[in-house]
């Protein structure tokens, strides 16, 4: 201690040396001594420390000075090896051995302890972590109590009818057991006012609740049940009851799918030909055709449609989130889907499912179906997707060339259903008549191949339209029609309702055709007259199949798209037939109550009315007060509704966008061909006028029966 004591007093005496003889450059904070605590940590006694480069520099002297540089180790840990501690020495931390216990060769006894804070926080937070641990460890234990409770009670409803179809479909959607469990309304199944303890149930959960699925499904098999399809309504007889209508009124105008076999399908509960999904997307389409149902106002008639057919579609949409789209019958809901959303006035939406079920036809996976089943189905498809190109002016991207012969590989007098009037559930059988359903839609899908290729022509896709393109097309429909087979002539007082359905369309075909003839500027008067008279005439034999539809089916049970056909139609007459003002009135009458009686189920109508209503005011016609209140609520429907129904604020032709690709004489050029080519030739247009003069001018249009109805 004597050693140290003098090293002390002699490093004092050496630092005072130095700030006194530079007392006369050096401010007070250049002067540094030497801490006693800095020169007390090591037991070994230190030279002179060296003078620092700044005294040097100023006194003239070499760097190696009589002074000793105090060694600082390169990195101190505030937790110190035992060693270090002891001698109170700095420690750079370092294991299994720091510096200062390497050079002085004990590497062995270099151990480090926790320091007490240190170890005392991280104790503290353990516990902490624990504790949490312990709480999470018990919620799950109630959880999985509850969890079993459910599943329980779930399993005890499976097992007793009523709620199977609902929960089943429940659980497909992804609900969890609490939501179920609610739904369902029971107390929970518990011990002694407990919770069943989750380590007797749980291992045996999962096997049960599937057990009781299989045999509730194989309950459905073997009865042939038809809640095996959907969940949305416990009644089998409204499932059958809405298929019939379906197959009565919609399938017959858009066959989408083989209907001998789908039936067979349904009833033995397979899924070859049937699927949930396309069952619930045509039940949700039957809705529209449930108005007689009710006995309500139509107000109220008309929201409990809407009611039930967003459940089922909701059903549909939930089931077709996991669908394999290129399987057969996933396409074929798709096509369904469009029909339900274009009827429910949200056809922007129900687009893209059509479109996907067109395209889907060209990467469809291999199909249990027979091949003639799915040319039915492909047809019907691609059809309909063409009928919606040409009403919303659209290129069609169906795959099948204009060229392609439809029904090729199928026999068209095959299983002929039997088709019978099937309104409302109970109704007493009527009449049985051959449904000539597989030969109308040949003859539909026809008819739309040449569609298909007029809607191209107009488009551009063949170049600049020309006369001769257009008289093509005008000579290949006159053929369509005289080439019809005899069962599909309309010689019967009462044709079936998809034979007239198909005749409205040729002759709203023939109107899309000549219509941008007449926008053209180079006429003759003559000739313009002629070919306004020929396009008045197609539309005018198309009102009156329209009205004698409306005659013997009423306006509720057709096709959403037979009310485009029905305002494309009262629109040419009206437009440019100016000369009876009285019978004008009556088409447009005649257009706003069919809507309105239409628009009981299909909400479609009010948006059509609405366009209809527009176009009368561009055409500068007045509109009585009787007229508009046959229009309803729909006198408010704005643009963004109308896009949402239509895709298109107007459902007019564009033919402003036609015309640049129109030869200002084209009009004439046509009708100059017409008059070539059909001279001393027999036309059916002349056909139509002896068989509607035949009927008596006070049964050309029966206008006044449908309005006192």
């Amino acid at each position: 201690m004597a050693d140290q004591s003098s090293m002390s007093d002699s490093s004092l005496k050496r630092t005072d040396t130095i700030a006194t003889d530079d007392s006369s450059g050096q401010s007070m904070q250049d002067v540094q001594p030497a801490s006693p605590a800095k020169s007390s940590s090591s037991t070994t006694p230190k030279g002179p420390e060296p003078v620092s480069s700044s005294a040097q520099s100023r006194h003239g002297t070499s760097t190696s000075t009589t002074g000793r540089k105090r060694k600082v180790p390169d990195s101190v840990t505030p937790n110190a090896c035992t060693n270090c501690k002891r001698a109170r020495a700095k420690c750079d931390g370092v294991k299994p051995a720091c510096k200062r216990c390497a050079n002085r060769n004990v590497r062995d006894s270099c151990v480090y302890e926790i320091h007490a804070k240190t170890a005392k926080e991280q104790m503290i937070r353990e516990i902490q972590r624990l504790q949490r641990k312990n709480e999470d460890l018990e919620e799950e234990k109630d959880t999985l109590g509850e969890k079993n409770s459910w599943i329980e009670q779930i399993i005890s409803s499976l097992k007793e009818k009523g709620q199977g179809p609902e929960i089943i479909s429940r659980l497909k959607r992804g609900e969890s057991y609490r939501h179920i469990a609610e739904w369902l309304g029971r107390p929970l199944i518990t011990a002694g006012g407990v919770a069943v303890d989750p380590h007797t149930l749980s291992p045996n959960t999962e096997r049960n609740i599937t057990d009781a699925i299989h045999q509730y499904h194989r309950r459905m098999v073997e009865e042939r049940d038809p809640r095996y399809w959907t969940n949305v309504t416990p009644e089998p007889s409204f499932i059958e009851h809405l298929v019939n209508l379906y197959l009565t009124w919609i399938h017959p105008a858009h066959m989408l799918f083989d209907e001998e076999r789908f039936m067979k399908s349904f009833r033995d509960c397979t899924d070859v030909y049937c699927s949930a999904a396309l069952v619930n997307a045509i039940c949700a389409m039957s809705c529209c055709l449930l108005h007689d149902e009710l006995g309500d106002s139509n107000d109220q008639t008309a929201a409990g449609i809407v009611v039930i057919r967003d459940k089922f579609m909701e059903e549909t949409r939930s089931l077709m989130r996991n669908a394999e789209v290129g399987k057969m019958t996933a396409i074929q809901t798709y096509a369904v889907m469009f029909l339900v959303e274009l009827s429910s006035g949200r056809a922007l939406i129900g687009s893209s499912h059509l479109r996907l079920a067109a395209e889907s036809l060209l990467s469809k996976h291999t199909s249990e179906q027979t091949s003639e089943s799915e040319e039915i189905a492909a047809w019907g498809i691609l059809t309909l997707h063409t009928a919606w190109s040409g009403f919303t002016y659209q290129k069609p991207t169906a795959p099948i060339s204009t060229d392609a012969t439809p029904f090729s590989n199928i026999e068209l007098q095959q299983g002929q259903q039997p088709w019978h009037v099937y309104k409302q559930l109970g109704d007493p059988d009527s009449e049985n008549r051959p449904s000539y359903s597989i030969l109308t839609a040949s003859e539909h899908a026809r008819l739309f191949r040449i569609i298909h290729e007029t809607i191209l022509v107009y488009c551009g896709s063949r170049g600049r339209v020309s006369a001769r393109a257009l008289l093509d097309l005008y000579e290949r429909y006159v053929d369509w029609k005289e080439l019809l087979p005899s069962t599909l002539r309309l010689q019967e007082a009462e044709p079936l309702p998809h034979v007239l359905f198909l005749h409205i369309q040729y002759h709203v075909a023939i109107v899309h055709l000549l219509q941008p003839l007449l926008q053209q500027e180079h006429f003759y008067h003559e000739s313009y007259e002629s070919l306004r008279s020929l396009l008045i005439k197609h539309a005018r034999r198309g009102l009156e199949l329209q009205d004698q539809y409306s005659r013997l089916y009423t306006a509720h049970y057709l096709s959403p798209i037979q009310l485009f056909c029905l305002v494309h139609l009262c629109d040419a007459i009206i437009r440019y037939e100016a000369s009876d003002h009285a019978n004008r009135n009556e088409y447009i009458e005649f257009c706003f109550v069919s809507l309105e009686q239409a628009k009981i189920g299909y909400t479609v109508a009010g948006p059509l009315q609405k366009m209809f209503h527009a176009a009368l005011s561009d055409y500068d016609i007045p509109i009585s007060g009787e007229m508009e209140r046959h229009m309803g609520a729909s006198i408010r429907i704005g643009p963004e509704d109308l896009l949402e129904a239509c895709t298109r604020s107007s459902y007019r032709q564009p033919i402003a966008q036609l015309l640049p690709n129109m030869s200002p004489r084209l009009g004439q050029e046509f009708i100059e061909g017409y008059q070539q080519l059909f001279q001393g030739r027999p036309s059916e247009q002349a056909t139509a006028e002896a068989t509607s003069a035949a009927r008596g001018k006070q049964k050309r249009l029966e206008i006044g029966a449908l309005l006192n109805r």
